[in-house]
């Protein structure tokens, strides 16, 4: 895999290591939001939002995946020069690939930065009331910076130590949620107007968003594995706990008061007791595994961006370490540049918007792309080959 300076040549990531790095970046602040956002479209029926969105969102990782197969070894960095060049103008195909590419890293960037402000703004007003938010927000800065520090193969590592850490507890603490469920919270099962059902899909696609660093880490995948399966299992994963936790939600507090929470997921966990009081604070376990959460999914955003830029300018290890140090203090005032939590939400609807252009769009578009070449060249293929 050519793949720049520096860079390993060898393909390592295994189908498991796969779907951690899946399921670790989808699982994370959005699951504390997930349930008020879900029911304010279809009401009761908000626990279908997740299973309607897992849908376009496998049909866009299936996409990302099929493009990785035809150019194997190769990220989306690489490969878009590919797509919008040629043998006769590979420079052509260079420059056409730049806006795509910086689409992408952008949003990766403005992305990993709201996350952390999310997070942030979690833990101080739930936990560690008297600490500052600039202090939270550094101190995930500083262990994403840490990974970026290394190769992929070490990212992998991480995100398959912590995945049973993050799914196990979840697991546990959705299906527990379930005692004080009032199941007459949940009918009527469907009472949707057309425009709900629309907007509820948007929402269901993006509570997936994060999917799309597969762009660039299906190309470390081993060539013996199935990347289409990686995603299959890696976004079923995710359903089954977002699925979990929205009915949980709705059924305990029923939506129109799930409207008034800001954290909805946080409340129902404070709601719920383990037999024989074991843990008499449940919400102090959930946000330890939420904290490790949060940790993949703002550490695998963030190196997206850090080695995208690297293979982009053909650097080595060390221009990653140095690059993705200089970039935290511009993140780290765009992270606290929303105001309140109502712009924080607000700015989280235009990068939902934006998911939509970065998994659904890029990945149809670069197969138009694909496919016309393929059209136009064909019959020239055919008189060389007589």
């Amino acid at each position: 895999m050519s793949t720049g300076k520096g860079i390993p040549e060898h393909q390592t990531l295994s189908l498991w290591q796969q779907i951690c790095l899946i399921t670790s970046t989808l699982i994370g602040v959005g699951v504390l939001t997930l349930p008020r956002a879900t029911s304010s479209k279809l009401f009761e029926a908000g626990w279908v939002v997740p299973i309607i969105g897992s849908v376009g969102a496998f049909f866009s990782l299936w996409l990302i995946a099929r493009l990785s197969r035809r150019f194997p070894g190769k990220t989306f960095i690489e490969y878009s020069q590919i797509v919008w060049g040629s043998v006769k103008w590979p420079q052509l195909g260079r420059w056409l690939s730049i806006p795509w590419i910086m689409i992408y890293l952008l949003y990766m960037y403005l992305s990993t930065g709201i996350a952390s402000r999310l997070f942030g703004e979690v833990v101080v007003t739930s936990v560690l009331l008297n600490t500052p938010i600039e202090v939270i927000i550094i101190t995930m800065f500083m262990l994403a910076l840490v990974l970026c520090w290394h190769e992929v193969e070490v990212v992998a590592r991480v995100n398959e130590l912590l995945f049973p850490l993050i799914l196990l507890p979840l697991l546990f603490i959705a299906l527990a949620s379930f005692q004080k469920a009032e199941w007459s919270n949940l009918l009527p099962i469907f009472r949707g107007t057309p425009r709900s059902v629309i907007e509820g899909v948007y929402e269901g696609i993006y509570s997936y968003s994060g999917f799309e660093i597969m762009f660039m880490f299906f190309a470390y995948a081993h060539k013996n594995t199935k990347k289409e399966v990686a995603g299959f299992y890696g976004i079923l994963i995710a359903l089954v706990i977002y699925t979990l936790i929205v009915g949980a939600s709705i059924s305990v507090f029923g939506y129109e008061e799930l409207q008034r929470v800001t954290w909805p997921t946080l409340e129902l966990v404070k709601t719920t007791q383990v037999p024989g009081l074991i843990l008499e604070r449940m919400e102090s376990a959930f946000l330890a595994v939420w904290v490790a959460a949060v940790f993949t999914t703002v550490a695998n955003a963030y190196y997206v961006v850090v080695y995208g830029l690297r293979q982009l300018l053909h650097k080595d290890i060390t221009f990653q370490r140095v690059i993705a140090t200089v970039l935290l203090v511009p993140m780290f005032f765009f992270a606290l540049w929303p105001q309140n939590i109502v712009e924080i939400f607000s700015v989280t609807s235009y990068l939902g918007l934006s998911s939509l252009v970065i998994n659904l769009a890029i990945p149809i578009i670069y197969w138009v792309v694909i496919l016309l070449k393929d059209w136009m060249f064909k019959p020239e293929r055919r008189n060389v080959d007589g």
